[in-house]
């Protein structure tokens, strides 16, 4: 049989026994709607007071960085005819790096000229913190002193599927987007709880922390959350706004209702990091948890990811490279750093099942991490076949599907 795999921006065609393929599991396409109306009529309904109901000399909006598709322009559209008042924007960069003016520009879009100047950007080393205590699991909740300047905080965020978290969007707009390095990094730890996992939120310990953070900074000042579910190309399809938990809590469930895949259990998963979700190493491994979860003990997982931008961030390479998994777990028993829990969550992929990827990179690179490389898709369904001799199933979207049960 013929089948079409996408790779990077691409589709390309192999041929998989009749026997062995067990079919092709894609995310569901939300329906076409209008993305100003939605976003209108959640502001015009929200949970809790209006916006414009809210009084306020000072606001502070909080908006996502570069590494999100959040259509930011188009929701400011919606929100600054709403408030009165003086306006600041802060970018929630969380522990990335700050975005460039170009890539700024492409997050204010119409808005850049008029309010780049009343924009500052979260850095989560050198910004002024204020510390509010402990979360009950002895996180420091250290937050930008900027939050603290104004009158009322208004988030703005996109809902997707998230590794380790659960979901983004939401709370994580506040935590980990304007913490502490030392902050996130504590939360961060709990990924090792076996419950810090994708699409889940009831006794994920890392979801729990990161909202209880945000409940202490509700004590102290009022936060009103614009949020909406957006397809891979950043397309809106659902928004909720008001209180920024509730609200979050009623787009999860529009979340699952596109992104849930229900297939079975197969012998090999070919996991596509699509288009962007593909740029490199780093973000390529998104696609690997939800195969992990459908892929039997013992099978492969084919990642298909062109990584054209090379390894990313390089802590979670550079801990893994030439190092068995046990040792890897005994450095981690030892010392934790922001970065390693995408080694982590590799080192739990490989203790499962072996890893193929189909990429551009030099092959020592896979190599080192314990990986196979291949240069092409079919020469890897070729082996896989060859050595497992099972069934095959595909994800498309690997990087934002959500296995059944989980």
């Amino acid at each position: 049989m013929k089948v079409s795999i996408p790779y990077g921006f691409e589709e390309v065609e192999v041929e998989i026994p009749d026997e062995n393929y067990a079919g092709t599991y894609s995310v569901k396409a939300p329906p076409e709607v209008d993305a100003d109306q939605i976003i209108e009529d959640a502001l015009s309904n929200p949970i809790g007071r209006k916006l414009e109901d809210i009084r306020a000399d000072s606001t502070i909006i909080v908006i996502n960085d570069h590494t999100r598709l959040t259509p930011t322009a188009k929701m400011l559209d919606h929100i600054l005819p709403r408030i009165r008042g003086r306006i600041k924007l802060i970018v929630a960069t969380g522990t990335h790096r700050s975005p460039t003016e170009d890539e700024l520009r492409v997050i204010l879009g119409h808005y850049y000229e008029e309010l780049r100047k009343d924009t500052v950007i979260h850095d989560s080393k050198k910004s002024s913190f204020r510390y509010l205590g402990e979360t009950t699991r002895g996180t420091p909740i250290e937050l930008n002193e900027e939050l603290f300047k104004h009158d009322l905080i208004v988030t703005l965020g996109s809902i997707e599927p998230h590794y380790f978290a659960g979901f983004t969007g939401g709370r994580k707009s506040i935590a980990p987007g304007v913490c502490s390095y030392r902050c996130v990094e504590h939360n961060h730890k709990m990924i090792f709880d076996p419950n810090s996992a994708l699409a889940k939120l009831k006794g994920n310990p890392v979801h729990e922390d990161l909202e209880e953070i945000v409940r202490k900074l509700s004590e102290e000042k009022e936060i009103f959350s614009l949020n909406v579910t957006i397809t891979g190309e950043g397309k809106p399809f659902s928004a909720a706004a008001g209180d920024i938990f509730k609200s979050f809590y009623k787009l999860v469930d529009e979340v699952r209702r596109y992104y849930e895949v229900r297939a079975p259990k197969a012998d090999v998963v070919i996991a596509v990091a699509p288009g962007n979700m593909g740029v490199d190493l780093y973000q390529a491994q998104k696609a690997l948890e939800p195969a992990k979860f459908i892929v039997k003990e013992g099978g492969i997982i084919i990642l298909v990811a062109p990584c054209w931008s090379g390894i990313g961030p390089r802590n979670f390479y550079d801990l893994l490279a030439g190092r068995t998994r046990e040792e890897v777990r005994e450095i981690l028993r030892k010392e934790f750093k922001l970065g390693y829990h995408k080694a982590i969550k590799i080192v739990e992929t490989l203790d499962r099942a072996r890893v193929f990827i189909v990429t551009d990179l030099d092959p020592r690179i896979p190599r080192d991490i314990g990986f196979e490389p291949f240069k092409d898709i079919q020469s890897a369904i070729n082996r896989a076949i060859e050595e497992s001799g099972g069934k095959i199933i595909i994800l498309p979207d690997a990087s934002i599907s959500i296995p059944s049960g989980q």
